[in-house]
């Protein structure tokens, strides 16, 4: 039992209550460890303000490094220059310049940069049904050109070492590829393969669908077994989970594994290379984010929903400038970053609640304290979190810490210390409780049993 008092934690008194927390209960066993912390959802695509073809020097450096951020996406899209299908090289370089100051700033601060092919060809939104696209007339001439040409601009620009290249991006939807699906298919074959002559060691992510795996998508069962046919399989798998309507990694996982066995495909690593819908990028949103992707090992860059230069600055709307324009500050979402990228040590097993509403990612540092952070998904409602597997009896000292949102351009306070309470153990068992006064409100919860308060 709790032995201070009330507060945001409370542990279940009787057989009864236990029995109802648990139904409404995520889960933490800090008996069972899942690897290293990996800091998988430090990332996200564009994000960086543009300096010339030089590495950025706006943001200052403590805004990456204190959240170890590890990946960005980009390859110069909204910008004055329409792409190599709209003008050959003259409308490609300007696009090029942007990719290679991306990619400079991402090496910078040493993580891997994931180029979007359909964006230096000029395909990042909108593209009418006269526009040029790879294999029209099942002609792939021009693609093969715009290919020779970005090889020699990433070998001249030594670009290669961190490099993944994205092939195409959304597919799946008209707004990117406003083309016959089986022409994609063509095009993805067509790529996969001189992509792999030109770029021998470089590694290929794919498909970038839109919509995340399930056993009914026809788009990602032709795609499946047209890579599997010919074999075109990416280094790395790739697709968007973004908003609920996508479901979720606990459900979309399953699905995936289920298609790979189906079509004989190995499992390889992943990138849901972009997550979380605009409304769902605030504290609560994100933690859910990132307990969902530790937990599969999927590396997670945030999408991005800016626009012209809003697309190319502000890290995904994690920091925003001061009214003058003189200072980049960090908003409360920051925050929540900067946290989860403290918690090393061992990542612990856990589970989501089973309405899937509500997340936690936990850590044990080789002190023994164990961390967790919590979130809901956009919804707002009181859940437990049920941690077992903790070292014998007697006390554990719980102290919390709340991340608030005031919206992208505005500071708040956070986290915010709402101080430490003692708990009895028992059978290696605590029960906290989340009450979030916004359905936006993150938590995170560190327990010890022999630092006190």
């Amino acid at each position: 039992m709790k032995l201070n008092g009330p507060g945001l934690l409370s542990l279940a008194l009787s057989a009864e209550l236990i029995a109802v927390a648990a139904a409404e209960a995520a889960t933490v066993d800090a008996s069972t460890t899942t690897g290293k912390a990996q800091f998988l959802g430090s990332n996200f695509i564009y994000g960086f303000p543009d300096n010339g073809v030089d590495a950025q020097t706006a943001i200052p450096d403590h805004f990456l490094t204190d959240i170890k951020f590890n990946a960005c996406r980009a390859g110069g899209a909204q910008l004055p220059y329409g792409g190599w299908a709209s003008g050959g090289y003259d409308e490609y370089i300007g696009r090029f310049e942007s990719t290679l100051s991306n990619y400079r700033s991402t090496r910078k601060y040493g993580g891997d940069f994931i180029l979007l092919v359909h964006d230096l060809w000029g395909a990042d939104g909108g593209s009418s049904a006269d526009a040029l696209f790879p294999g029209d007339n099942g002609d792939f001439g021009e693609f093969d050109a715009f290919l020779d040409q970005l090889k020699k601009d990433v070998e001249d620009n030594d670009m290669l070492e961190g490099l993944i290249l994205d092939l195409w991006n959304e597919p799946e939807l008209d707004i990117f590829w406003n083309r016959p699906w089986e022409q994609y298919l063509d095009y993805y074959l067509h790529a996969t393969e001189a992509v792999r002559e030109s770029f021998p060691n470089t590694s290929i992510s794919g498909p970038s669908f839109a919509h995340s795996p399930s056993l009914t998508n026809s788009n990602w069962t032709t795609w499946l077994e047209a890579v599997s046919s010919n074999d075109a399989v990416p280094d790395r798998y790739s697709w968007h989970q973004i908003g609920s309507w996508e479901r979720e990694p606990d459900t979309t996982i399953p699905d995936l594994h289920t298609l790979l066995d189906t079509y004989g495909l190995p499992q390889l690593p992943i990138d849901v290379n972009e997550y979380a819908w605009t409304t769902e990028q605030n504290p609560a949103n994100s933690v859910y984010y990132l307990a969902q992707l530790e937990r599969h090992d999927l590396r997670g860059l945030r999408a991005n929903w800016g626009s012209g230069e809003g697309l190319h600055d502000f890290l995904a709307n994690l920091v925003f400038k001061t009214e003058d324009g003189s200072e980049y500050r960090p908003n409360g979402e920051w925050h929540v970053y900067n946290y989860y990228a403290n918690m090393t040590g061992d990542r612990l097993a856990t589970t989501a609640s089973p309405d899937l509403q509500f997340d936690v990612f936990a850590t044990s540092s080789a002190d023994g304290v164990v961390k967790i952070l919590a979130g809901t998904r956009t919804v707002l409602g009181s859940y437990d979190i049920a941690v077992s597997g903790l070292p014998g009896d007697g006390s554990a000292w719980v102290r919390t810490y709340r991340f608030d949102w005031d919206g992208p351009a505005a500071e708040v306070e956070s986290p915010v210390d709402l101080g430490c309470e003692e708990y009895q153990i028992s059978s290696g068992q605590i029960t906290l409780t989340v009450e979030p006064p916004t359905d936006s409100t993150a938590f995170a919860f560190e327990i010890s049993k022999s630092q006190g308060c």
